[in-house]
């Protein structure tokens, strides 16, 4: 049986990034969000869902996945709102904008609860997103303050919490019908009633093609029991009723080698740019003695070497004599940084550049700091100069300053295979890390890749090589994020792809411009020492 949707006037696709990037910085700027800013910025997501499924129905795209999750985030933010403000500290992020807020307690009214209807739409994605763990508590405030209780709300927080009973008469809700029916496993007392609610789906809004509650129970279904829709209609689409389920890649299910293309663009770059670019980074590293020698402007220098490398780079599949110049250039840079923070304090330390040796005072602090320490190690993995390596080696991440950032425990974590030290605990910690990250709308650093690096699992390792580099694609395939400078290349991946191959042996299975060859068969790029 297939039921077919409404219609609806659906508004253009393009230049979403930017319509909804302008309505969150302009709420944040208008003073205090409140659940119904949040709210409205939930339905903007939901609206371009919508609208995106009317080309796409079966919303299977790294660009649905992020609208469907940000819609959730922006919602729960409705509801953490409602259950905290003003009383408790909580915050609220959007990755698709990179945009977040915070709230600390203050003396202001205790604010309207939210209505019944929005709390089981945003309680609906939750579901549908698998987030109803992390924003529990604020659910279950705002249902104790739901007026007289709502029996569907019950009904739904029941099914996650047993200390809640379920409302006893279904009556004629088709909703709570569907979560007895699920209570009980009847499945065709459970088909009859999502039918019903889908009879009922209507609206002009393109967020109306997707109805949240038949949605909800259907991924709730398909999680409890493994059921799928008995009826087929773009009301349901599979990704969203299976959490946008894959099936575990295995060796055998693959013929090698596997290529992957790298979709971006490639990113501007004009000779007037390369040149400043260009002529600020011969300027740090070789300054005159007017400058002063500042550690600050050698920093900047490496962000911005590594900038142009990955700017060039996007413009072919494998690397120029250039860009192998870039390269080497940016891994020294890293690398002298780190020999600036080795230094005692206050001594002045030599370190060779382009084959110019400059003096630095000794410098420990943001500018030497876990970031710049990760970025110059791997373009010393990728490059396979010892002699820049060594001193990162000797140098841990947090030598220059502490680490609070969700990449804390994968850097300890590689910091500790690389000195041959046992790094499986650390790598433990990192997994969580990683879990965490993605949680607050972060790129995970690629942990899984450097797990079988320390098992010595080859096989195992082209797998996770080949999801690093799936989820790095997939990443800059949302919003604007095809224009970012990280777009071209995941350093952190292709070090350990470099690493694996120039220090194991193992051959690399997968094919794509995310790994220039040249830089994996070691020829031309490498210093021997």
């Amino acid at each position: 049986m297939r039921i077919e949707r409404h219609q609806v006037a659906t508004p253009a696709l393009d230049d979403f990034s930017d319509r909804i990037g302008r309505q969150v910085h302009s709420d944040s700027r208008a003073g205090l969000m409140t659940a119904t800013e949040w709210q409205l910025i939930s339905d903007a997501f939901l609206d371009q869902l919508g609208a995106l499924s009317v080309t796409s129905p079966e919303l299977s795209s790294p660009e649905a996945r992020a609208l469907l999750r940000n819609a959730a985030e922006a919602a729960a933010g409705a509801v953490s709102f409602a259950a905290y403000y003003p009383r408790e500290r909580f915050s609220v992020f959007l990755d698709y904008v990179n945009i977040g807020m915070s709230y600390d307690p203050e003396a202001a009214d205790t604010p309207t609860p939210l209505t019944a209807h929005r709390w089981v739409n945003a309680f609906c994605l939750a579901v549908l997103t698998d987030t109803f763990d992390r924003h529990a508590e604020a659910f279950i405030f705002t249902w104790q303050a739901l007026a007289s209780s709502s029996d569907l709300a019950t009904a739904l927080l029941s099914h996650f919490l047993t200390r809640i009973d379920t409302p006893s008469n279904a009556g004629d809700d088709p909703a709570l019908r569907a979560l007895h029916a699920l209570a009980i496993r009847d499945r065709a007392a459970f088909d009859a009633a999502v039918l019903g609610l889908l009879d009922r789906t209507d609206g002009t809004r393109p967020r109306t093609l997707l109805p949240l509650l038949p949605l909800a129970l259907s991924a709730l279904a398909h999680r409890a029991h493994g059921w799928l829709p008995a009826v087929e209609s773009d009301y349901l689409p599979h990704s969203l009723v299976t959490g946008f389920a894959t099936t575990e890649r295995l060796p055998e299910d693959l013929t090698w080698p596997v290529r992957l293309d790298r979709p971006t663009p490639p990113l501007p770059l004009h000779p007037d740019s390369e040149a400043h670019y260009e002529r600020g980074i011969r300027r740090a590293i070789a300054p005159e003695p007017d400058d002063g020698y500042p550690v600050s402007s050698l920093a900047h220098a490496f962000g911005q070497q590594v900038r142009l490398f990955r700017a060039r780079a996007s413009h072919a599949d494998d690397i120029t004599d250039t860009q192998l110049a870039d390269l080497r250039l940016a891994s020294e840079i890293g690398s002298a940084l780190s020999r600036i923070a080795l230094a005692d304090p206050g001594s002045i330390v030599a370190v060779t550049l382009a084959g110019r040796t400059v003096h630095f005072p000794a410098t420990r602090d943001d500018d030497t700091g876990p970031g710049h320490w990760q970025l110059a190690v791997s373009l010393a993995l990728i490059t396979g100069n010892q002699d820049d390596l060594a001193p990162l080696l000797l140098a841990s991440p947090t030598h220059s300053t502490g680490d609070r950032s969700v990449y804390a425990a994968y850097r300890l974590a590689l910091h500790d295979h690389l000195r041959g030290i046992d790094a499986r605990p650390a790598v433990e910690k990192a997994r969580l890390e990683a879990a965490r990250a993605q949680e607050w709308g972060f790129f995970p650093a690629p942990v899984a890749l450097l797990s079988q690096l320390v098992d010595g699992d080859e096989a195992g390792f082209n797998l996770a090589l080949l999801d690093a580099l799936t989820a790095h694609r997939d990443h800059h395939r949302v919003a604007d994020r095809a224009t970012e400078p990280t777009a071209p290349l995941n350093l952190d991946v292709l070090a350990l792809a470099c690493h694996a191959r120039r220090h194991r042996g193992w051959t690399v299975r997968v094919e794509s411009p995310y790994l220039p060859a040249r830089l994996l068969r070691g020829h031309d790029s490498a210093h021997r020492h």
